[in-house]
């Protein structure tokens, strides 16, 4: 055990001596620790934060910085060993989880704590971290009967391995299917850089022509730019009904019986806690308390929105019409008629315009965005150890040149990295009363499509910049935090529908005219990104903006609905709310019988958006409106940079958010600074506020 790296490193995981015996031994000998201290902790006759807080922050903060490793590896470096030896563990965990969050003795020290001397000479920020405990308590059910604990233990054991099962299945069957091209002629019309990509793919596998995949890379530039409408319609058919009973591979990794099952065990926890619904239950932690605001909010923005969704859906069944002599739009055209459309009014062909993003300027510029308004200094550490050679690792320094932390930065798409872009922490920021305090430490993880060749000159389309824009938001959140308890440190404590407001605030700097300067550089010319190409660039920002929208919308309310309107015994499937939704809110959502989207809908049923993911809309408002405040004294300006930074971003969940941003806004915050932003007409009559 003394050779386990998990247990054996200081500040930076070995991750390449990590190996699948290691995980569950680390695991183990971790949550025999936080055992002990707890029940070492609840036998102290004097209780103090040093003698209560303090040894569980500690032995929380060990558990977390080996589980950390091992859950990041799970979806960075997928197998199906480390699969089972990390669903393993989980369970290991989720044990323990119930066990503490049930544990009448701590529950009790901490009242006791909160009441007696000792507690009243606590910090602001410790009574906070004390309130927010003793309410996490009540959220586990410490109140219930000792059989009603055995159910809850039961549930939240059995949703943590559901919730891993559904994520595998979405997994398991994107990498499950895929197509090989071996004529060329089929493939017109998609760049130049993604089929040298589906090349070098099939080549490694032994292949001869053009191999495309489910993963969203992949499966877009078929969508988007294939000229081919057979073979558009083949992988929207494949990847719209991944983990279900349709599809290519129908019923292999089906999710419906998942979702069905994870359903029904949310609600029975809610019910057991008192709650009406789960969705109720989830938003005790939220900006927003009622779920008929939420419900209020969703709906009054697609009645802002429908009017302009439907006038885009006519002008780009217009431009078909016109240019292709499309007849009918079916889903598989929509895209690919909207980049069509998009080239002929604003003169700008993706494939050209990622010649001005090479991932160096990009990257340098981006650090030099926050530099300017934030005082912060970013420099690369080599050698740091990584998972993969192509990851690296970054410090973030302060106006003093004081190190705050750092972040591992992993950019491109392999097989078996879990899909999509995310940001996780390694380690949050902590005090010690022992040595020297600990630093935040954050993964930034993306999928961007680039070929092993083309590595020392990725090229990023504006989405990949945006996208990477928005997780160094949450990077930001995390490691420029001035709190050093991990309760609330950070993107810690935060309510979860403010917690995408610092990453939706950087993407907003992806449109403005000086930052697209500072991060575009043509990769062989070296020239700036010109200004004609700048204006037509801008004029995307708003196009087809009502049908982004409003898509958002209907994801919202599908979540809210399932979570909230669940009725035991009912045969109303999530597929058929979904429907609903569809049919309740969008003016020509085209679908098929078929289409599956519930079925890997991961943010309903697998991560912690369940049951809220109205909070992307809810965070996208909020954004908008400190853009408005930023715009006020000048988007570089590190005036109103530091303001936000200070008063906002590095306090973490020790705020009342509402009055901050009231304060830092200088007026109540409402929907249409949103509204204006995607270029959508206002009505005062459904106008939305905080």
């Amino acid at each position: 055990m003394d050779n386990n790296p998990l247990l054996n490193y200081s500040i930076f995981p070995p991750f390449s001596s990590i190996k699948i015996n290691h995980v569950k031994e680390a695991v183990q000998k971790i949550l025999t620790n936080c055992y002990n201290t707890v029940d070492q902790i609840v036998s102290e006759k004097r209780i103090t934060w040093d003698t209560l807080y303090y040894p569980l922050m500690i032995a929380e903060n060990e558990l977390q910085r080996i589980w950390s490793p091992i859950t990041h590896l799970n979806s960075v470096q997928h197998n199906l060993a480390l699969r089972k030896v990390y669903e393993e563990s989980l369970s290991f965990i989720s044990e323990y989880r119930n066990w503490i969050n049930q544990h009448d003795g701590l529950y009790k020290s901490y009242q006791s704590l909160q009441r007696g001397d000792s507690g009243q000479k606590l910090s602001v920020i410790q009574k906070k971290v004390l309130n927010n405990i003793l309410h996490n308590f009540k959220l586990s059910g410490i109140y219930l009967s000792p059989q009603k604990k055995k159910i809850y233990a039961y549930i939240t054991s059995r949703l943590s391995r559901l919730r891993s099962n559904y994520a595998n299945n979405v997994f398991d069957a994107t990498l499950g299917w895929s197509k090989l091209i071996t004529e060329k002629k089929l493939l017109s019309g998609i760049p130049d850089h993604a089929l040298e990509i589906a090349r070098l793919t099939a080549q490694a596998r032994g292949e001869k022509g053009w191999l495309f995949t489910l993963q969203y890379p992949s499966y877009s530039s078929v969508l988007f730019y294939c000229d081919t409408k057979e073979l558009r319609e083949e992988l929207y058919w494949a990847f719209n009904t991944r983990a279900s009973d349709q599809g290519p591979n129908s019923g292999k990794w089906d999710n419906t019986l998942v979702m069905d099952e994870i359903l029904a065990l949310r609600y029975e926890l809610a019910k057991i806690l008192g709650f009406r619904s789960y969705f109720e239950k989830s938003l005790s932690k939220r900006m927003v308390q009622s779920p008929k605001k939420v419900f209020n909010f969703l709906m009054n923005l697609s009645i802002q929105i429908r009017s302009s969704e439907y006038k885009e859906f006519l002008e780009i069944q217009n431009f078909s019409k016109k240019n292709s002599s499309c007849i009918s739009l079916n889903p598989w055209d929509i895209a690919y008629y909207r980049e069509k459309q998009k080239q002929y009014l604003f003169s700008i062909k993706n494939e050209e315009l990622c010649c001005y993003f090479p991932e160096k300027t990009v990257l340098h510029g981006m650090f030099a965005v926050v530099n300017r308004i934030y005082g912060i200094t970013i420099k690369e550490r080599s050698n740091v150890e990584t998972w993969h050679s192509d990851v690296r690792f970054f410090d973030i320094f302060d106006g003093e040149d004081r190190w705050m932390g750092g972040f591992y930065l992993d950019m491109y798409l392999r097989d078996d990295k879990r899909e999509g872009a995310w940001m996780d922490e390694l380690v949050g920021k902590m005090y010690r009363n022992d040595t020297i305090s600990q630093k935040p430490i954050a993964y930034l993880t993306c999928n961007f499509n680039c070929s092993e060749n083309q590595k020392s000159s990725c090229l990023l389309t504006h989405h990949d910049v945006m996208t990477l824009f928005h997780e160094f938001g949450h990077v930001l959140h995390h490691i420029m935090t001035r709190i050093d308890i991990p309760e609330i440190s950070g993107v810690n404590g935060v309510p979860w529908d403010a917690l995408e407001l610092p990453s939706q605030l950087m993407e907003k700097f992806c449109w403005d005219p000086d930052v697209l300067q500072l991060i575009s550089m043509h990769y062989r010319t070296k020239e700036s990104l010109p200004g004609y190409i700048i204006n037509n660039l801008l004029k995307i920002k708003t196009y087809q903006s009502s049908s982004y929208l409003l898509r958002q919308v209907i994801y919202g309310l599908f979540d809210l609905r399932i979570h909230h309107e669940y009725i035991p015994g009912e045969k109303r499937s999530a597929l058929k709310i979904f429907n609903e939704v569809i049919k309740q809110v969008s003016t020509c959502h085209l679908s098929m019988d078929w289409d599956r989207f519930p079925n890997s809908f991961l943010h309903a049923f697998s991560d912690d958006y369940s049951a809220g993911y109205y909070s992307y809309l809810w965070a996208d408002m909020l954004a908008s409106n400190v853009w408005c405040r930023f715009q006020e004294l000048g988007i570089l300006n590190s005036k109103i940079g530091k303001l936000f930074l200070n008063d906002i971003l590095a306090l973490g969940g020790t705020i009342d958010l509402k009055k901050c941003l009231v304060k830092f806004c200088t007026q109540t915050m409402t929907v249409e600074p949103m509204l204006k932003y995607y270029g959508i007409p206002v009505s005062v009559d459904h106008s939305i506020s905080i």
